[in-house]
Formats: structure tokens, sequence, C-alpha cells
């Protein structure tokens, strides 16, 4: 049994495969099994997965259909036999000294999580960008080194906790005492997976070494693209809500999570691609604890966070406005199927853009008519049908 096992999720990242793995295999730290989870790639990634195993006995591939990093991810620690469990991106590397001090400081300490420093590294620019102190963790002030602590000491900056999956050591025993898992189906999902654990332990600590290099603005990654997964943040932001509601600081830290993940949402709403912007429109209104007007309310909210909650709360009503649309439509639509019934009586004229229909109204060949409210079809004597048109109620009006 190895002391480490080092979890990769593998999807089309050949151009950056080679470099995690290299970074993986120089560990100072030697007793580890590389699990590599090959999510249905369909580039050379799996043939690089390959090369690697043949040079390296401890690296093994888990082949698989492609279903997210979650599940990658899940796939991965089902196979794990390691005594702690770590998690690397393909796209990402890392200090070749990582495991080595992480594993000191968790077995030191005796923590169930063990958290190191991050660079980020931009791939546009080419340069590593450590301007943000939630990947540096300067929020965590001095007195957190060389101790042994838990969410409880951190509920005054909680929130700037970083959550990513991968700049941590784990305790194998204590996620499969809880059953830790990643929420499948999404993106944005370590935020779910570190508050479901972080609020189940007491022993957490932290080394500031800078131990992992995370690939920022990479061309064709997810985060970057505006799709339809970007409705995730609803899902994820609801997953996160009902791992704190639950604690004994949740009246202290609720003001805080809601203005913070209000924040995200309106975001990645500005982000994604305008054909599902109406889907955010839907999920938002259910949500009905985001809706706090004491928290914007507070004399602390800023009034850039005080218009985000006004676009917020112009999201959920966006419902309203989409029903307008939908019933200006179909009242158009109507008028026109009336305007081809009674315009010319024996022709009607159906167009689409440049392409016009005409048929000439036949009994035997085609006949249609209005009566009751429905509209009746009769074709070659034989096919018959009808369907509801409420008119009468559009003319009343």
């Amino acid at each position: 049994m190895p002391k480490i096992s080092v979890i990769v999720p593998v999807y089309n990242v050949e151009k950056y495969l080679k470099q995690c793995l290299e970074s993986i295999i120089n560990q100072t730290f030697k007793d580890i099994e590389i699990i590599c989870v090959n999510d249905g790639s369909t580039d050379n990634s799996r043939k690089i997965l390959k090369e690697y195993k043949n040079k390296d006995s401890r690296i093994r591939i888990i082949d698989k259909k492609n279903g997210g990093l979650s599940s990658a991810r899940n796939a991965g620690l089902r196979f794990s036999t390691g005594e702690y469990i770590s998690f690397i991106d393909s796209d990402d590397w890392i200090d070749e000294t990582m495991f080595e001090k992480l594993y000191n400081n968790i077995t030191q300490m005796n923590t169930d999580i063990s958290i190191c420093a991050v660079h980020r590294f931009d791939e546009k620019k080419s340069q590593i960008d450590d301007s943000n102190p939630y990947f540096t963790l300067e929020y965590f002030n001095e007195t957190f080194d060389n101790k042994v602590f838990s969410y409880k000491d951190t509920t005054h900056f909680l929130m700037d906790v970083c959550v990513m999956a991968w700049n941590k050591l784990y305790r194998k025993s204590f996620l499969d005492e809880l059953g830790a898992e990643f929420p499948e189906g999404l993106i944005f999902e370590d935020g779910p997976f570190f508050f479901s654990i972080f609020f189940k332990t007491n022993r957490v600590s932290i080394i500031r070494d800078f131990l992992y290099y995370y690939r920022i603005n990479r061309k064709g990654s997810i985060v970057q693209k505006g799709g339809k997964h970007f409705i995730d943040i609803i899902d994820v932001v609801d997953l996160m809500y009902n791992s704190i509601k639950d604690t004994p600081v949740f009246d202290e830290i609720k003001s805080e999570f809601l203005k913070r993940k209000i924040n995200d949402i309106v975001y990645r709403y500005d982000l994604v691609n305008i054909f599902y912007k109406w889907q955010f429109y839907r999920k938002i209104k259910n949500k009905k604890y985001l809706f706090d007007d004491d928290v914007f309310k507070e004399e602390s909210t800023t009034k850039e966070l005080q218009l985000i909650y006004l676009k917020l709360i112009e999201m959920r009503d966006k419902n309203n406005i989409i029903r307008f649309y939908k019933n200006k439509y179909k009242i158009k639509f109507m008028y026109k199927i009336m305007q081809i019934l009674y315009t010319e009586e024996n022709i009607y004229y159906l167009k689409y853009r440049k392409l016009i229909l005409r048929i000439k109204k036949h009994p035997k060949i085609c006949d249609i008519w209005y009566q009751d409210d429905r509209i009746y079809v009769v074709l070659f004597y034989r096919i018959k049908f009808n369907f509801k048109f409420e008119y009468s109620k559009l003319e009343q009006s």
C-alpha cells in the first residue's frame, strides 16, 4: 500500500500532459501510486499515458467514458489504495518537493487536510501571477503557522479559504468515513466537495510553500467557454449553502456567503452564452434563500454589491418578460393564421423567409377552416385532424 495516491483526471490535454506527469514522477517523495483516469480523451492523451506507464510502474491507467472532471476524480478515489490522497489536474504541474512537504506536515501535525500555497501561471502572458491572496494563503495570518485548526477559527475569512481540490493532501480514511465525493455532472465542483469535508473535521493545517502551479487562461478550458454548464453555478451554490446551514457558525457567515456567491452567480450569468440565459432565469426563481433583502441593506454592503443584487432580482423577474414575449409572438402567429385563412379564399400562402409555399384550396386535396375556436384540416378526404385555436378570445381582448 503506497503512502500517497495521486489522482490525475485526463481529458484532451496532450499539450500539457507530459509536463504534468514529469513533475509527478520526479517527486522527491517516491512512495506514491499515480492513478491516471482517462476520461474518454479523443486526442493523443491516452497514447502519452501508455508511454509513461511503460517508463514508471507506479502509473495506473483507468479508461472510462467521458463523464467530466468530478466523475474522473471519483473513479480515481474508488481505485486508490494509498493512505493519503492528492488530486492533480492534468494541465497543471507541481513542485518536485510537494508530496514530501505535504506528507511531513500532515503526519507531524496529525491532521486530515494539509494545504499549500499556489502559483498561478498565466498561459497568455507566460508568467506567474502571485497577486491573489486566495491562492497565496495570505488570508491565514501568522497564528495559523504550525497550528492545527478548524473552520471555527476561519469564520472571519471563511469565504477566502481556497477550496480548490489540488493544493491539498487528504487523509483517505477521513474521506472514506464521510463518503466524500465530487458532485458529478457539474463544473465548479471544488467548492461543494471542500465545504462537505471542511465542516466535518477539527484538524486542518497549512504550509506556506508554493508547491502547485495552476494554469489560468488556458485556451479550450471549460471555464473559459461560457457554455451551458455555466448554469451549474446555481446548483453548486445550493450544495455549498446546504453544507453551511447546519453548522453552528451559520448565522455568523450567512451574510458574507450570500454576498460572495451572488456575485459569483451574476458574474457567470454575464459570461454565459446568450442562448442559455433564459435557463438562468428559470433556475434562479426557485432559490428563495438567495433573495435576502436584509443582507443587502446592511451598512457594510457596497453600492457595487447592491447593484449586483438588483441584477439578480432582475434575473429572477425576467420570467415575466419571457412570458410577455411568448404571448406577444403567439398573438402575432394567431393573427397570421387567420389572415391566411380569410384573405384569399382559394389559395393559402405559407411564407418562411424566402420560401413561399402556395396551397390551392380544393376539397379533394386540402381543406382548412376555423370553427368554434378550433382549426380543422382535411387532406385527401381521408386524413383529418384539428387543434385548439382560441381566436375568439383574442378578438374580444
